[in-house]
Protein backbone atom coordinates (compact mmCIF):
# COMPACT_ATOMS: atom_id res chain seq x y z
CA UNK A 1 0.00 0.00 0.00
CA UNK A 2 1.39 3.69 -0.89
CA UNK A 3 1.88 5.05 1.20
CA UNK A 4 -0.16 8.44 2.59
CA UNK A 5 -0.67 11.41 4.86
CA UNK A 6 -3.69 10.09 6.54
CA UNK A 7 -4.86 12.28 10.02
CA UNK A 8 -2.81 9.82 12.21
CA UNK A 9 0.63 10.51 10.50
CA UNK A 10 -0.45 13.87 10.38
CA UNK A 11 -0.38 13.96 14.01
CA UNK A 12 2.54 12.23 14.17
CA UNK A 13 4.67 14.56 11.50
CA UNK A 14 3.80 17.85 13.76
CA UNK A 15 4.47 15.74 17.48
CA UNK A 16 7.91 15.21 15.24
CA UNK A 17 8.31 18.99 14.35
CA UNK A 18 8.03 20.13 17.81
CA UNK A 19 10.00 16.75 18.58
CA UNK A 20 12.86 18.30 16.43
CA UNK A 21 12.70 21.97 17.21
CA UNK A 22 13.20 21.45 20.76
CA UNK A 23 16.60 19.39 20.19
CA UNK A 24 17.75 21.96 17.50
CA UNK A 25 16.41 24.67 19.59
CA UNK A 26 20.06 25.87 21.31
CA UNK A 27 21.47 25.42 17.33
CA UNK A 28 19.10 27.91 16.20
CA UNK A 29 18.95 30.20 18.54
CA UNK A 30 23.19 30.65 18.40
CA UNK A 31 22.62 30.95 14.67
CA UNK A 32 23.49 35.46 15.18
CA UNK A 33 25.29 37.64 13.06
CA UNK A 34 25.99 39.27 16.53
CA UNK A 35 27.10 37.42 19.37
CA UNK A 36 24.35 39.34 21.53
CA UNK A 37 21.81 38.65 23.71
CA UNK A 38 19.07 38.12 21.24
CA UNK A 39 19.17 35.06 19.49
CA UNK A 40 16.29 33.63 19.60
CA UNK A 41 14.75 32.20 16.62
CA UNK A 42 15.04 28.31 17.89
CA UNK A 43 13.03 29.48 21.01
CA UNK A 44 10.55 31.37 19.08
CA UNK A 45 9.40 28.31 16.45
CA UNK A 46 9.70 25.71 19.87
CA UNK A 47 7.13 28.56 21.54
CA UNK A 48 4.91 28.98 18.38
CA UNK A 49 5.05 24.64 17.55
CA UNK A 50 4.44 24.38 21.75
CA UNK A 51 0.80 26.66 21.31
CA UNK A 52 0.22 24.11 18.34
CA UNK A 53 0.41 20.88 20.33
CA UNK A 54 -1.17 22.22 23.46
CA UNK A 55 -4.69 23.25 21.35
CA UNK A 56 -4.61 20.05 19.21
CA UNK A 57 -4.93 18.22 22.60
CA UNK A 58 -8.29 18.92 22.91
CA UNK A 59 -9.59 17.52 19.22
CA UNK A 60 -9.76 13.31 18.76
CA UNK A 61 -6.75 11.75 16.84
CA UNK A 62 -8.82 10.96 13.96
CA UNK A 63 -10.03 13.83 13.25
CA UNK A 64 -9.58 14.63 9.36
CA UNK A 65 -7.20 17.91 8.02
CA UNK A 66 -10.90 19.90 7.59
CA UNK A 67 -10.96 19.86 11.65
CA UNK A 68 -7.25 19.82 12.50
CA UNK A 69 -6.49 22.87 9.90
CA UNK A 70 -8.79 25.67 11.60
CA UNK A 71 -7.12 24.85 15.09
CA UNK A 72 -3.47 24.32 13.81
CA UNK A 73 -4.11 28.03 12.18
CA UNK A 74 -5.84 29.80 15.04
CA UNK A 75 -2.80 28.62 17.78
CA UNK A 76 -0.21 29.18 15.40
CA UNK A 77 -1.41 32.59 14.62
CA UNK A 78 -1.93 33.37 18.68
CA UNK A 79 1.13 31.44 19.44
CA UNK A 80 3.77 32.76 17.01
CA UNK A 81 6.52 34.86 18.66
CA UNK A 82 8.86 36.85 16.70
CA UNK A 83 9.61 37.14 12.75
CA UNK A 84 10.03 33.24 12.34
CA UNK A 85 7.84 32.27 14.37
CA UNK A 86 5.13 34.49 12.70
CA UNK A 87 6.07 32.91 9.09
CA UNK A 88 5.87 29.47 10.56
CA UNK A 89 2.52 30.30 11.81
CA UNK A 90 1.67 31.26 7.73
CA UNK A 91 3.00 28.39 6.28
CA UNK A 92 1.06 26.31 8.66
CA UNK A 93 -2.23 27.83 7.84
CA UNK A 94 -1.38 27.95 4.19
CA UNK A 95 -0.72 24.12 4.41
CA UNK A 96 -4.32 22.86 6.02
CA UNK A 97 -5.65 25.89 3.97
CA UNK A 98 -5.26 23.91 0.72
CA UNK A 99 -5.50 19.94 2.05
CA UNK A 100 -9.01 18.47 1.15
CA UNK A 101 -11.51 17.85 3.96
CA UNK A 102 -11.11 13.95 2.72
CA UNK A 103 -8.88 11.29 5.57
CA UNK A 104 -6.00 10.96 3.05
CA UNK A 105 -3.60 13.27 1.00
CA UNK A 106 -2.03 12.01 -1.55
CA UNK A 107 1.60 13.47 -3.66
CA UNK A 108 -0.29 16.04 -5.59
CA UNK A 109 -3.09 17.24 -3.26
CA UNK A 110 0.58 17.66 -0.88
CA UNK A 111 2.29 19.49 -3.61
CA UNK A 112 -0.16 22.04 -3.88
CA UNK A 113 -1.00 22.43 -0.52
CA UNK A 114 3.49 23.60 -0.36
CA UNK A 115 2.99 25.91 -3.18
CA UNK A 116 0.07 27.96 -0.99
CA UNK A 117 1.90 27.62 2.07
CA UNK A 118 4.64 29.56 0.01
CA UNK A 119 3.03 31.77 -1.19
CA UNK A 120 1.15 33.02 1.94
CA UNK A 121 4.51 33.30 3.92
CA UNK A 122 5.65 35.28 0.98
CA UNK A 123 3.05 37.58 1.23
CA UNK A 124 3.21 38.20 5.10
CA UNK A 125 6.39 39.86 4.53
CA UNK A 126 6.98 43.22 3.50
CA UNK A 127 10.52 42.82 1.86
CA UNK A 128 11.33 39.07 0.91
CA UNK A 129 14.11 38.34 0.69
CA UNK A 130 16.32 35.28 -0.93
CA UNK A 131 19.07 33.40 1.41
CA UNK A 132 15.78 33.42 4.11
CA UNK A 133 13.04 30.48 5.35
CA UNK A 134 10.99 32.10 2.75
CA UNK A 135 13.34 31.04 -0.28
CA UNK A 136 14.11 27.72 1.53
CA UNK A 137 10.57 26.64 1.83
CA UNK A 138 9.77 28.04 -1.89
CA UNK A 139 12.51 25.67 -3.28
CA UNK A 140 11.15 22.64 -1.50
CA UNK A 141 7.43 23.37 -2.71
CA UNK A 142 8.57 23.84 -6.00
CA UNK A 143 10.68 20.13 -5.49
CA UNK A 144 7.56 18.67 -4.55
CA UNK A 145 5.00 19.65 -6.84
CA UNK A 146 7.39 18.62 -10.00
CA UNK A 147 8.08 15.43 -8.35
CA UNK A 148 4.35 15.45 -7.88
CA UNK A 149 4.05 15.90 -11.44
CA UNK A 150 6.41 13.54 -12.27
CA UNK A 151 4.44 10.42 -10.98
CA UNK A 152 5.85 10.32 -7.70
CA UNK A 153 4.02 8.93 -4.62
CA UNK A 154 4.02 11.32 -1.56
CA UNK A 155 6.85 10.00 0.49
CA UNK A 156 8.85 10.59 -2.68
CA UNK A 157 7.65 14.39 -2.94
CA UNK A 158 8.84 14.64 0.43
CA UNK A 159 12.27 13.27 -0.04
CA UNK A 160 12.15 15.61 -3.27
CA UNK A 161 11.11 18.59 -0.95
CA UNK A 162 13.17 17.54 1.68
CA UNK A 163 16.44 17.33 -0.26
CA UNK A 164 15.38 20.38 -1.93
CA UNK A 165 15.00 22.48 1.38
CA UNK A 166 18.45 21.21 2.21
CA UNK A 167 20.86 22.14 -0.87
CA UNK A 168 18.49 25.63 -0.57
CA UNK A 169 19.79 25.81 3.03
CA UNK A 170 22.97 25.65 2.06
CA UNK A 171 23.10 28.19 -0.24
CA UNK A 172 21.51 30.47 2.28
CA UNK A 173 25.50 30.42 3.40
CA UNK A 174 26.53 32.67 0.53
CA UNK A 175 23.33 34.21 -0.60
CA UNK A 176 23.25 37.16 2.39
CA UNK A 177 26.81 38.90 2.96
CA UNK A 178 26.28 38.15 6.71
CA UNK A 179 25.83 34.91 6.77
CA UNK A 180 28.86 34.21 4.26
CA UNK A 181 30.74 36.13 6.54
CA UNK A 182 29.98 34.12 9.52
CA UNK A 183 30.22 31.09 7.79
CA UNK A 184 26.80 30.15 9.02
CA UNK A 185 23.11 28.76 7.26
CA UNK A 186 19.58 31.10 8.24
CA UNK A 187 18.11 29.78 11.38
CA UNK A 188 14.59 30.44 10.52
CA UNK A 189 15.78 27.91 6.96
CA UNK A 190 16.80 25.16 9.13
CA UNK A 191 13.57 25.13 10.66
CA UNK A 192 12.08 24.28 7.93
CA UNK A 193 13.87 22.03 6.75
CA UNK A 194 12.85 20.23 10.27
CA UNK A 195 9.29 20.46 9.07
CA UNK A 196 9.88 18.93 6.04
CA UNK A 197 12.18 15.98 8.31
CA UNK A 198 9.49 15.60 10.19
CA UNK A 199 6.69 15.24 7.16
CA UNK A 200 8.57 13.06 5.89
CA UNK A 201 9.75 10.78 8.48
CA UNK A 202 5.71 10.87 9.47
CA UNK A 203 4.85 9.34 6.16
CA UNK A 204 7.60 7.28 5.81
CA UNK A 205 7.60 5.51 9.23
CA UNK A 206 11.28 6.50 9.22
CA UNK A 207 13.38 8.45 12.74
CA UNK A 208 14.05 12.34 12.10
CA UNK A 209 17.11 12.34 10.02
CA UNK A 210 18.45 16.01 11.14
CA UNK A 211 20.94 15.67 13.75
CA UNK A 212 21.52 19.01 16.02
CA UNK A 213 24.83 20.61 15.08
CA UNK A 214 27.52 22.53 16.80
CA UNK A 215 26.45 25.63 18.07
CA UNK A 216 26.59 28.53 15.40
CA UNK A 217 28.98 31.44 16.09
CA UNK A 218 26.62 34.03 14.45
CA UNK A 219 22.78 35.10 13.72
CA UNK A 220 20.10 35.02 11.19
CA UNK A 221 20.34 37.73 9.18
CA UNK A 222 17.78 37.09 6.85
CA UNK A 223 14.83 38.77 9.36
CA UNK A 224 16.74 41.71 9.65
CA UNK A 225 17.24 41.67 5.46
CA UNK A 226 13.68 42.26 5.34
CA UNK A 227 12.24 43.98 7.80
CA UNK A 228 13.59 47.04 8.50
CA UNK A 229 11.27 50.02 8.32
CA UNK A 230 11.61 52.61 5.81
CA UNK A 231 10.69 56.42 6.04
CA UNK A 232 11.64 57.60 2.61
CA UNK A 233 8.73 58.43 1.53
CA UNK A 234 6.32 61.31 2.82
CA UNK A 235 3.04 59.84 2.77
CA UNK A 236 1.69 56.92 5.44
CA UNK A 237 -1.62 55.32 3.87
CA UNK A 238 -3.31 52.51 5.64
CA UNK A 239 -6.22 51.35 4.89
CA UNK A 240 -8.93 47.80 5.14
CA UNK A 241 -9.77 46.02 2.15
CA UNK A 242 -12.51 43.47 1.13
CA UNK A 243 -11.26 41.72 -2.39
CA UNK A 244 -11.21 38.83 -3.77
CA UNK A 245 -7.77 36.81 -3.09
CA UNK A 246 -7.13 36.38 -7.00
CA UNK A 247 -6.52 40.30 -6.86
CA UNK A 248 -4.54 41.00 -4.52
CA UNK A 249 -1.25 39.99 -6.55
CA UNK A 250 -2.12 42.59 -8.77
CA UNK A 251 -2.84 45.21 -5.99
CA UNK A 252 0.59 44.48 -4.61
CA UNK A 253 2.34 44.78 -7.84
CA UNK A 254 0.76 48.36 -8.03
CA UNK A 255 1.48 49.10 -4.69
CA UNK A 256 5.14 48.09 -4.98
CA UNK A 257 5.53 50.69 -7.80
CA UNK A 258 4.21 53.61 -5.89
CA UNK A 259 6.08 52.87 -2.59
CA UNK A 260 7.99 51.22 -0.42
CA UNK A 261 7.21 49.64 3.81
CA UNK A 262 4.64 47.97 1.57
CA UNK A 263 2.74 45.23 4.13
CA UNK A 264 -0.57 43.32 3.21
CA UNK A 265 -1.49 40.84 5.69
CA UNK A 266 -4.74 39.17 5.85
CA UNK A 267 -6.57 36.66 3.49
CA UNK A 268 -9.95 35.28 3.31
CA UNK A 269 -11.20 38.41 1.71
CA UNK A 270 -10.25 40.51 4.28
CA UNK A 271 -6.62 42.49 4.01
CA UNK A 272 -4.84 45.62 5.96
CA UNK A 273 -2.87 47.38 3.57
CA UNK A 274 -0.03 49.48 4.59
CA UNK A 275 2.46 51.74 1.97
CA UNK A 276 4.63 54.81 2.53
CA UNK A 277 4.39 56.96 -0.65
CA UNK A 278 4.60 60.16 -2.53
CA UNK A 279 1.50 59.43 -4.02
CA UNK A 280 -1.25 58.70 -1.36
CA UNK A 281 -4.08 59.47 -3.69
CA UNK A 282 -3.12 56.62 -6.32
CA UNK A 283 -2.43 54.33 -3.73
CA UNK A 284 -6.02 54.71 -2.25
CA UNK A 285 -7.13 54.63 -5.83
CA UNK A 286 -5.50 51.26 -6.47
CA UNK A 287 -7.65 49.91 -3.33
CA UNK A 288 -11.01 51.14 -4.69
CA UNK A 289 -10.82 49.42 -7.72
CA UNK A 290 -9.53 46.46 -6.32
CA UNK A 291 -12.10 45.90 -3.87
CA UNK A 292 -13.95 47.61 -0.89
CA UNK A 293 -11.73 50.02 1.27
CA UNK A 294 -12.70 50.92 4.93
CA UNK A 295 -10.84 52.97 7.62
CA UNK A 296 -8.85 54.70 5.32
CA UNK A 297 -5.72 56.95 6.57
CA UNK A 298 -3.15 59.21 5.18
CA UNK A 299 -0.79 60.67 7.33
CA UNK A 300 2.14 63.13 6.42
CA UNK A 301 5.34 61.55 8.10
CA UNK A 302 7.77 65.07 7.15
CA UNK A 303 6.35 67.20 9.44
CA UNK A 304 7.90 69.02 12.26
CA UNK A 305 9.16 66.28 15.05
CA UNK A 306 8.61 66.16 19.17
CA UNK A 307 11.74 65.58 21.45
CA UNK A 308 12.99 62.08 22.01
CA UNK A 309 12.46 62.01 25.21
CA UNK A 310 10.03 64.80 27.22
CA UNK A 311 11.02 63.03 30.84
CA UNK A 312 7.30 63.95 32.00
CA UNK A 313 5.13 61.20 33.47
CA UNK A 314 1.26 61.37 32.53
CA UNK A 315 -1.88 60.27 34.90
CA UNK A 316 -4.21 58.63 32.82
CA UNK A 317 -8.12 59.27 34.05
CA UNK A 318 -10.04 56.51 32.20
CA UNK A 319 -13.37 58.39 32.05
CA UNK A 320 -11.22 60.75 29.86
CA UNK A 321 -9.76 57.87 27.97
CA UNK A 322 -10.31 57.75 24.04
CA UNK A 323 -7.07 56.21 22.95
CA UNK A 324 -4.87 53.69 24.94
CA UNK A 325 -2.04 53.03 24.19
CA UNK A 326 0.20 49.06 24.57
CA UNK A 327 4.00 48.39 24.69
CA UNK A 328 6.49 45.54 24.31
CA UNK A 329 9.40 45.88 27.22
CA UNK A 330 10.90 44.14 29.80
CA UNK A 331 12.45 45.52 32.31
CA UNK A 332 11.08 46.80 36.04
CA UNK A 333 12.01 50.21 34.81
CA UNK A 334 11.66 50.46 31.85
CA UNK A 335 8.01 49.28 32.61
CA UNK A 336 7.03 51.41 35.50
CA UNK A 337 8.22 54.34 33.07
CA UNK A 338 6.11 53.32 30.03
CA UNK A 339 3.11 52.76 32.60
CA UNK A 340 3.47 56.12 33.96
CA UNK A 341 3.24 57.78 30.48
CA UNK A 342 0.01 55.84 29.90
CA UNK A 343 1.22 52.73 28.40
CA UNK A 344 -0.77 48.99 29.15
CA UNK A 345 2.60 46.58 28.64
CA UNK A 346 3.22 43.35 27.90
CA UNK A 347 7.03 42.08 29.09
CA UNK A 348 9.04 41.66 26.60
CA UNK A 349 12.67 42.03 24.76
CA UNK A 350 15.65 40.39 23.25
CA UNK A 351 15.48 37.07 25.47
CA UNK A 352 11.95 36.73 25.43
CA UNK A 353 9.30 37.40 22.15
CA UNK A 354 5.52 37.68 23.72
CA UNK A 355 3.14 35.58 21.60
CA UNK A 356 0.48 37.21 19.04
CA UNK A 357 -2.20 36.06 21.98
CA UNK A 358 -0.52 38.16 24.72
CA UNK A 359 -0.32 41.31 22.59
CA UNK A 360 -4.02 40.78 21.48
CA UNK A 361 -5.03 40.29 24.99
CA UNK A 362 -3.05 43.80 26.19
CA UNK A 363 -4.91 45.33 23.22
CA UNK A 364 -8.38 43.99 23.78
CA UNK A 365 -8.18 45.13 27.27
CA UNK A 366 -8.02 48.92 25.88
CA UNK A 367 -10.75 51.69 24.87
CA UNK A 368 -11.97 51.03 20.88
CA UNK A 369 -8.94 52.89 19.62
CA UNK A 370 -5.13 51.71 20.40
CA UNK A 371 -1.64 52.42 19.54
CA UNK A 372 0.76 49.68 19.74
CA UNK A 373 4.64 49.72 20.03
CA UNK A 374 6.85 47.43 19.54
CA UNK A 375 9.77 48.59 20.49
CA UNK A 376 12.05 46.08 18.93
CA UNK A 377 12.04 44.93 15.36
CA UNK A 378 11.78 40.79 15.73
CA UNK A 379 8.35 41.86 17.49
CA UNK A 380 6.77 43.97 14.82
CA UNK A 381 5.31 41.36 13.26
CA UNK A 382 3.11 39.49 16.15
CA UNK A 383 2.25 42.90 17.28
CA UNK A 384 1.08 43.74 13.30
CA UNK A 385 -0.86 39.99 13.15
CA UNK A 386 -2.43 40.93 16.79
CA UNK A 387 -3.59 43.95 15.30
CA UNK A 388 -4.91 42.77 12.37
CA UNK A 389 -6.79 40.34 14.57
CA UNK A 390 -8.05 42.81 16.91
CA UNK A 391 -11.50 43.56 17.83
CA UNK A 392 -10.36 47.40 18.11
CA UNK A 393 -9.40 49.88 15.78
CA UNK A 394 -5.69 49.40 16.39
CA UNK A 395 -2.11 51.25 15.15
CA UNK A 396 0.85 50.04 14.89
CA UNK A 397 3.68 52.52 15.41
CA UNK A 398 6.73 50.00 13.96
CA UNK A 399 9.41 51.17 16.45
CA UNK A 400 12.17 48.90 17.05
CA UNK A 401 14.35 50.24 19.81
CA UNK A 402 12.99 51.31 23.29
CA UNK A 403 14.59 54.79 22.91
CA UNK A 404 12.58 55.84 19.67
CA UNK A 405 9.88 53.92 21.53
CA UNK A 406 9.68 56.38 24.73
CA UNK A 407 9.91 58.67 22.55
CA UNK A 408 6.87 57.99 20.70
CA UNK A 409 5.39 57.09 24.13
CA UNK A 410 5.95 60.82 25.76
CA UNK A 411 4.17 62.13 22.41
CA UNK A 412 1.10 60.22 23.55
CA UNK A 413 -2.56 61.69 24.52
CA UNK A 414 -5.17 59.50 25.99
CA UNK A 415 -7.66 61.86 25.70
CA UNK A 416 -6.93 62.66 21.93
CA UNK A 417 -8.15 60.56 18.61
CA UNK A 418 -6.32 57.48 17.30
CA UNK A 419 -4.95 58.66 13.80
CA UNK A 420 -3.64 62.25 15.87
CA UNK A 421 -1.93 60.01 18.60
CA UNK A 422 -0.24 57.71 15.72
CA UNK A 423 0.76 60.39 13.63
CA UNK A 424 2.52 62.53 17.14
CA UNK A 425 3.89 59.38 17.63
CA UNK A 426 5.41 58.41 14.31
CA UNK A 427 6.93 62.03 14.03
CA UNK A 428 8.27 61.68 17.58
CA UNK A 429 9.84 58.30 17.28
CA UNK A 430 11.63 59.41 13.55
CA UNK A 431 13.41 62.50 15.36
CA UNK A 432 15.15 59.49 17.76
CA UNK A 433 18.22 57.84 16.95
CA UNK A 434 19.07 54.68 18.61
CA UNK A 435 22.27 52.83 19.67
CA UNK A 436 23.45 50.02 22.13
CA UNK A 437 26.20 48.68 23.98
CA UNK A 438 26.30 45.24 24.95
CA UNK A 439 29.08 41.79 25.99
CA UNK A 440 29.50 39.70 22.79
CA UNK A 441 28.64 36.26 24.63
CA UNK A 442 31.16 34.06 22.44
CA UNK A 443 34.20 34.88 20.00
CA UNK A 444 33.35 36.03 16.66
CA UNK A 445 33.92 37.27 13.44
CA UNK A 446 32.07 40.94 12.40
CA UNK A 447 32.20 43.31 9.90
CA UNK A 448 34.16 45.61 12.63
CA UNK A 449 36.76 43.17 13.37
CA UNK A 450 37.05 39.77 15.44
CA UNK A 451 35.54 39.84 19.41
CA UNK A 452 36.18 37.53 21.88
CA UNK A 453 33.57 36.75 24.37
CA UNK A 454 33.36 39.31 27.11
CA UNK A 455 34.28 42.48 24.77
CA UNK A 456 31.72 45.26 24.32
CA UNK A 457 30.01 45.52 21.34
CA UNK A 458 28.27 49.27 20.04
CA UNK A 459 25.80 49.43 17.69
CA UNK A 460 24.44 52.89 15.99
CA UNK A 461 21.18 53.01 14.43
CA UNK A 462 21.74 48.92 13.91
CA UNK A 463 25.12 49.34 12.27
CA UNK A 464 28.11 47.71 14.33
CA UNK A 465 31.06 50.09 15.73
CA UNK A 466 34.55 49.27 16.11
CA UNK A 467 35.03 46.78 18.97
CA UNK A 468 36.85 47.09 21.87
CA UNK A 469 38.07 45.05 24.83
CA UNK A 470 36.48 44.39 27.96
CA UNK A 471 37.88 47.80 30.04
CA UNK A 472 36.90 50.27 27.46
CA UNK A 473 33.13 50.48 27.57
CA UNK A 474 33.59 54.61 28.23
CA UNK A 475 35.47 54.86 25.29
CA UNK A 476 33.14 52.96 22.77
CA UNK A 477 29.65 54.60 25.04
CA UNK A 478 31.56 57.92 23.30
CA UNK A 479 31.93 56.70 19.89
CA UNK A 480 28.05 55.53 19.91
CA UNK A 481 26.85 58.66 20.69
CA UNK A 482 28.97 60.54 18.26
CA UNK A 483 27.82 58.57 15.42
CA UNK A 484 24.20 59.18 16.40
CA UNK A 485 24.14 63.24 17.46
CA UNK A 486 24.00 65.32 14.21
CA UNK A 487 24.58 69.00 14.28
CA UNK A 488 21.22 69.97 15.68
CA UNK A 489 21.14 67.07 18.57
CA UNK A 490 19.82 68.79 22.01
CA UNK A 491 19.38 65.34 24.30
CA UNK A 492 21.22 62.54 24.95
CA UNK A 493 19.08 59.34 27.29
CA UNK A 494 20.99 56.99 28.78
CA UNK A 495 19.10 53.87 29.60
CA UNK A 496 21.10 51.67 32.07
CA UNK A 497 20.14 48.05 32.23
CA UNK A 498 20.21 45.42 34.88
CA UNK A 499 23.95 44.40 33.87
CA UNK A 500 25.46 47.80 34.04
CA UNK A 501 26.38 48.62 37.87
CA UNK A 502 29.63 48.58 37.58
CA UNK A 503 30.66 50.64 34.66
CA UNK A 504 27.25 52.99 35.12
CA UNK A 505 29.59 55.79 36.11
CA UNK A 506 32.08 55.78 34.24
CA UNK A 507 29.71 55.91 31.24
CA UNK A 508 27.58 58.49 32.41
CA UNK A 509 30.76 60.84 32.94
CA UNK A 510 32.37 60.24 30.03
CA UNK A 511 29.13 61.42 28.02
CA UNK A 512 29.08 64.31 30.18
CA UNK A 513 32.71 65.15 29.81
CA UNK A 514 32.56 64.58 25.90
CA UNK A 515 28.95 65.98 24.56
CA UNK A 516 29.08 69.11 27.27
CA UNK A 517 26.59 71.08 24.47
CA UNK A 518 24.11 67.69 25.02
CA UNK A 519 21.43 67.28 27.63
CA UNK A 520 22.49 63.66 29.16
CA UNK A 521 19.59 62.44 30.88
CA UNK A 522 19.53 58.91 32.88
CA UNK A 523 16.97 56.20 32.92
CA UNK A 524 16.77 53.38 35.35
CA UNK A 525 15.47 50.67 32.96
CA UNK A 526 16.43 47.67 34.55
CA UNK A 527 16.65 45.56 30.77
CA UNK A 528 18.81 42.74 30.77
CA UNK A 529 21.07 41.88 27.98
CA UNK A 530 21.94 45.03 26.90
CA UNK A 531 23.86 46.77 29.50
CA UNK A 532 23.21 50.06 27.84
CA UNK A 533 21.06 51.52 25.40
CA UNK A 534 21.53 55.13 23.84
CA UNK A 535 18.87 57.42 22.63
CA UNK A 536 19.42 60.76 20.96
CA UNK A 537 17.36 63.54 19.97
Amino acid sequence: MPASLDPATLRRALDLFLEALRSHRDELDSLNVYPVPDGDTGTNMVLTQEAVDAALSSIPQGAPPSVIGPVVSRASLMGARGNSGVILSQILRGIFEVLPSSTVVGAAQLGAALTHASEEAYRAVARPAEGTMLSVFGDAARAAGDAATNGAEIDGALAAALEAARDSLARTRVTLPELRQAGVVDAGAKGVVLLLDALHAAVAGRPLSEAPEALGPARNAGARAHDAPGWDSSFEVQYLLEASDDAIPALRAALSDLGDSLVMVGGGGLYNVHVHTDQPDRALAAGHHTGRTSEASVLHLGEQVAKCLSGQARAVRVAEQVCGLVAVVEGNGLVETFRSLGAAVVVGGPGYNPSVGEILAAIESGPAEVVVLPNLRNIVPAVEQAASTSSKDVRVVPVDSVPAGLSAAAAFNPAGPLEENAKAMEQAAAACRSGALARAERDAATPVGPVKAGDWMGFADDEPVRVKGPSSVAGLAIEVTRRLAGPEAEVVTLIVGADARRDRGAVEDALRRSFPHLDVEVVDGGQPGYPFLIGVE
